[in-house]
C-alpha cells in the first residue's frame, strides 16, 4: 500500500469516529421546551405579559426591570414560541432590557 492510500485509510476512519463523536453529544441536547415553559416564568412577574405582548407591536415601555430578568432567563428556543415568525423582535426586547 502507498502512502496515499494509508493516508486515505486514516482519514476516512477518523471521520468516521468524529461523525459517531458529533451524533452522540446531539442526543445529551435539552428539550425544546413547550410553550407553557416558556410563557411561567413570564407570568409570574406582574404586567410582562402584557409589556411582552407590546413590545410585538414595537411598544417596549412597558419592560420592567423583573420583565426583562424573566426574558433574559429564557432559552433561545423560546422566542421563536413567543415571537413567532417575527425573530427580530427578540432582538429587539433584548436590546431593549439591556439598559435595564
Amino acid at each position: 500500500m502507498g502512502t496515499i492510500q494509508i493516508v486515505t485509510v486514516i482519514f476516512f476512519f477518523l471521520s468516521v469516529i468524529m461523525a459517531l463523536l458529533c451524533h452522540h453529544q446531539s442526543e445529551a441536547q435539552a428539550p425544546i421546551p413547550n410553550s407553557g415553559d416558556c410563557f411561567s416564568s413570564i407570568k409570574k412577574v406582574k404586567g410582562c405579559v402584557d409589556a411582552v405582548k407590546a413590545a410585538t407591536k414595537g411598544d417596549f415601555k412597558g419592560l420592567s426591570k423583573d420583565c426583562c430578568h424573566a426574558i433574559n432567563g429564557l432559552v433561545n428556543h423560546c422566542f421563536l414560541i413567543l415571537f413567532p415568525g417575527k425573530p427580530y423582535i427578540a432582538l429587539r426586547v433584548k436590546h431593549a432590557c439591556y439598559g435595564n
